[in-house]
C-alpha cells in the first residue's frame, strides 16, 4: 500500500486531535538510538536495501547524520532527518511517517505557506493554484525558478526527502500532497519568495510573492477540484448501460493511529470485499451487462486476495500478478505472517516463511499460485476497461500490468508509477514512535519496472473540470472503436 497517497486524509483526520497536545523535544541520545534501531531494522528486514544505492552510500550518509545530532531536537527535525536518509532506497514501498501532528501545530499556532500549489508536465513545473493576491499569475504559467535558483535543481533538494523510483514517482507524490506543504516539510517557514514565471505567451518575468496564512491555504484548497490520488471507497452504479465499478483499496481498512496506517493481518481478510463484488455482478449478469469500466485511479493498492477475486470474474485463463517474485524472511515479517488464517490462499507462503530463518531470501514458485477463473453463471464475457493514471499504486499497478498481460481488458489513462518492490511491512522506533515501512518482496521480472503504459493514452487535464479519461472511454464504447475481446 503506498503510503504517501494516503498523507491527504490522515492530515485531515490526525490534525483534528493534535491541537492542543504538547509536542516534546527528544535528547541527542534518544534520536541517536532511533537512528541506529532504524537503520540496523531497515537492514535486517527490508528485501535488500541496497538494491539502489550502495550500503557505502548509506554508511555515510548515517554517520554524516549522526554526527549532526549535537542537540535535543523537535519531532519535525527529527522527521526531516530521517525522511532523506528512508529516500536513499528509492522505493516507493520504503518511507517514514510524514510530520502529521508538526503541520498541525505550525497552523495552530500561525505559520504561512508559499501560495502557489504545482503540477507537473514532461519534468516541467505549472501554476495550478495561484492563492497570492497576485493575479497576474494565472493557472498554465510556468514556473522556471524559486528564490533565484532553476526550479529543476531546486527541485533535486525536494526529491532527497521522497521516497520512490524516479523522479516521475516523486512528482505524483508532490502533486498529491500539494507543493507548498512538501515545501514546508522540507524548507521550513519562508517569508517571502522570488518566482520566475514563463508566461503562456513566452514572457518570462520575476515576481515577489508574500507566504499566506497556513489556514488560508488549507481553506482554499478545500475548495478546488481534488486531484484524483486516494481513490479508497468502493462503488458500483451504471452510466446509461455500462457498469462502473470503483472497487476502492485492495485491503480491510484503512485503520490510522497516530497518523500511520496499521498494517497488519487483518488486512487480508477479504470477506466483505468478495460480498461486494458478488452483488456488483449479479446485478451485472441480471442486467446482461455487455461492457464494464473497473477504475484503478488513484487507487492504493493493496493485496491479491482482494484483487485476485475480482480479476477473476472476467479472466479468460488461469493468472499470476509476476512471473517472478522473491520474498525475504525476518523478526517482523513473521509477526505479520503469523497472524494470516491458515485457511487464506496464502496459507503456503506463510508456511514457507515461518519455517525459514530470518534473513533468508527466497524465490515463490509463483506457478503454484495460478487463480482460477470463475466459471459459474456470473463468470462476465462482456469488454473490461480498466482505468489508470498516475496516482494508481502498489497492488494497482499490479492488477492493470496482468491484466494487459493476458488481454483480459484494455487499459486507459496515464502510464503509472514504477513498481520494483511489494509486500509492506511496518515497524515503530523506540523513541519517538516513528513509523517505517518496508518492503519484504521483490518483483524479479521487469514489467512494472517503468510502470503500466495504457492502450489509449490519455491524460487528466488539472486545468479543467472535465474527467478526460472517463469520457474518453464513454466515447470509444459508444463508437465500438474498441474491437470485442472475446
Amino acid at each position: 500500500m503506498n503510503k504517501i497517497l494516503l498523507f491527504i486524509l490522515a492530515l485531515v483526520i490526525y490534525t483534528q486531535y493534535c491541537f492542543g497536545q504538547q509536542q516534546s523535544n527528544y535528547s541527542a541520545q534518544q534520536v541517536k538510538e532511533d537512528f541506529k534501531y532504524l537503520y540496523k531494522t531497515l537492514e535486517a528486514s527490508h528485501y535488500d536495501l541496497y538494491a539502489h544505492t550502495k550500503k557505502e552510500v548509506f554508511d555515510k550518509e548515517y554517520k554524516r547524520i549522526t554526527e549532526s545530532i549535537a542537540d535535543s531536537l523537535t519531532p519535525l527535525q527529527i522527521d526531516r532527518l530521517f525522511l532523506q536518509f528512508v529516500a536513499l532506497s528509492k522505493e516507493g514501498h520504503c518511507s517514514i511517517d510524514l510530520p502529521f501532528s508538526s503541520y498541525g501545530h505550525y497552523l495552530q499556532n500561525g505559520g504561512t505557506l508559499f501560495p502557489l500549489n504545482v503540477f507537473f508536465k514532461n519534468s516541467r513545473v505549472f501554476v495550478l493554484d495561484n492563492f497570492s493576491p497576485d493575479s497576474s499569475i494565472i493557472a498554465g504559467d510556468e514556473i522556471v525558478s524559486l528564490n533565484g535558483e532553476p526550479i529543476n535543481d531546486f527541485m533535486k533538494n525536494i526529491f532527497k526527502y521522497l521516497p520512490g523510483e524516479n523522479d516521475y514517482f516523486k512528482h505524483n507524490t508532490i502533486e498529491a500532497i500539494s507543493f507548498p506543504r512538501v515545501l514546508w516539510i522540507v524548507n521550513d517557514e519562508n517569508k517571502n519568495y522570488e518566482v520566475g514565471i514563463k508566461k503562456q505567451d513566452g514572457k518570462q518575468i520575476h515576481i515577489n510573492l508574500s507566504s499566506i496564512p497556513g489556514y488560508t491555504f488549507e481553506g482554499r484548497m478545500a475548495k478546488r477540484k481534488p486531484l484524483p490520488f486516494s481513490n479508497q471507497l468502493r462503488d458500483f452504479h451504471y452510466i446509461d448501460d455500462i457498469a462502473y465499478l470503483c472497487p476502492g483499496q485492495f485491503y480491510k481498512g484503512p485503520k490510522f493511529g497516530g497518523g500511520s496506517i496499521k498494517i497488519n493481518s487483518d488486512v487480508l481478510d477479504n470477506t466483505e470485499f468478495v460480498h461486494f463484488l458478488d452483488s456488483c455482478f449479479t446485478i451485472i449478469h441480471n442486467k446482461h451487462t455487455y461492457n464494464l469500466i473497473i477504475d484503478l485511479r488513484g487507487n492504493p493498492g493493496g493485496a491479491s486476495t482482494f484483487s485476485n477475486p475480482m480479476v477473476a470474474f472476467f479472466a479468460t485463463k488461469p493468472f499470476i500478478g509476476a512471473s517472478k517474485f522473491y520474498m525475504r524472511t525476518s523478526e517482523i515479517s513473521k509477526n505479520f505472517w503469523k497472524g494470516v488464517s491458515d485457511t487464506s490462499e496464502l496459507s503456503v507462503v506463510k508456511k514457507e516463511i515461518l519455517s525459514k530463518e530470518n534473513g533468508v531470501r527466497f524465490e515463490i514458485e509463483v506457478s503454484k499460485y495460478e487463480y482460477q477463473p470463475r466459471t459459474d453463471s456470473l463468470k462476465f464475457k462482456g469488454n473490461v476497461y480498466v482505468l489508470i493514471n498516475r496516482f494508481s499504486g502498489s497492488q494497482a499497478i499490479e492488477v492493470p500490468a496482468m491484466i494487459q498481460h493476458y488481454g483480459f481488458g484494455k487499459l486507459i489513462g496515464e502510464q503509472t508509477a514504477p513498481l520494483t518492490d511489494a509486500n509492506a511491512r511496518q515497524f515503530k522506533l523506540p523513541n519517538t514512535q516513528l513509523t517505517v515501512m518496508f518492503p519484504e518482496a521483490f518483483y524479479g521480472d521487469s514489467s512494472m519496472a517503468n510502470g503500466v503504459i495504457p492502450d489509449y493514452l490519455i491524460n487528466d487535464d488539472v486545468l479543467t473540470e472535465k474527467d478526460e479519461i472517463l469520457d474518453y472511454t464513454l466515447k470509444l464504447i459508444g463508437d465500438g472503436k474498441d474491437k470485442d475481446r472475446r
